[in-house]
Formats: structure tokens, sequence, C-alpha cells
């Protein structure tokens, strides 16, 4: 079935592999109930039941399905790795629909949702711009009523704005 997989679901496959693709159209049922999936459906399809009877769930994944195991995902940090997921499960979705009612195309349109995904998933990895230091407005002229008289006149000429 992986060998096949680029003649059937060339978009797909250009997503997340030939393996991976071949595991999602077969526990979907085939490439049209595949394209009737919503993403989050998509996203934890494969994924197993915890029946783990007291043992630790630390290492595991929760609703970590088929594409947790994708290249895409699995090159990502661990802690970006559920955005990934989702933005995965997305394009395949929409790739499954292409790939179901559209001309294939040769996996053009799944190539750059690929290239669309990797750099988002390097956009997520920069760090964010620093904080802009930007300079205090000049206060206004009159602040209000204030008293004359000898000590005011100086300091007003001490703090006022030069030429």
């Amino acid at each position: 079935v992986e060998s096949r997989m680029n003649l059937v679901a060339p978009n797909v496959s250009a997503i997340v592999g030939t393996t991976i693709a071949a595991k999602l159209v077969g526990a979907a049922g085939g490439l049209n109930k595949l394209a009737e999936l919503p993403s989050t459906v998509l996203q934890i399809l494969g994924s197993r039941k915890k029946a783990l009877g007291g043992m630790s769930t630390t290492s595991q994944v929760a609703h970590a399905g088929f594409i947790q195991g994708a290249d895409l995902v699995q090159n990502t940090p661990p802690a970006l790795r559920s955005k990934i997921t989702r933005l995965v499960a997305g394009k395949c979705t929409l790739a499954a629909r292409v790939d179901c009612y559209k001309d294939k195309g040769g996996g053009s349109i799944g190539q750059s949702f690929r290239d669309e995904i990797e750099q988002k998933a390097t956009k997520l990895q920069e760090p964010p711009p620093g904080k802009e230091v930007r300079a205090l407005p000049v206060p206004p002229e009159s602040s209000g009523k204030r008293r004359g008289g000898r000590r005011l006149r100086k300091m007003k000429e001490r703090f006022g704005m030069s030429h």
C-alpha cells in the first residue's frame, strides 16, 4: 500500500510521507472517508486507548495519533509539537480533499502545504522581538496655575526649555 500512496494520495504523502499516509487512509476506511473527517479527528486518528492499569502516564503524549510520528512533528522541539501536530492535521485534511475531489497534480499542492508548515515551524522557534524603548512625551507647557515668586522663577529658569 505504501508504494502506491504516491499515486492514490500524492498530496497527503507529500506532507506526512507514504507510510503515515497509508496508515491514515487505512484507519479512516479509504480516501473518501479521510476527506470527510475534520482535522481534529484526523489529529487523533490511530491513537491508543489509555488502559495502563496504574502504570505511569508521563511518557505518553495525550491524543498522539499517526500524525505524531510524521517527520515534520518529530523534528520540532517538544514544546511546539502540539501546535505543529494541529498544523499538519489541518493541512492533511485539505490535501486529502484535494486528492479525493480534484486532479492530483502530482503532489504539488501537498508540497506547498509542507513548505508552509516548515516555514511556520521555524517562525515559531524564533525568539520574540525585543521590546521597543520609546522616549517619554514632552510635558505640557502650562500644567496649571501656580503662585509666583522668586523661588518659582529660579526653578522655571533652571528646568525650562532651552533654545
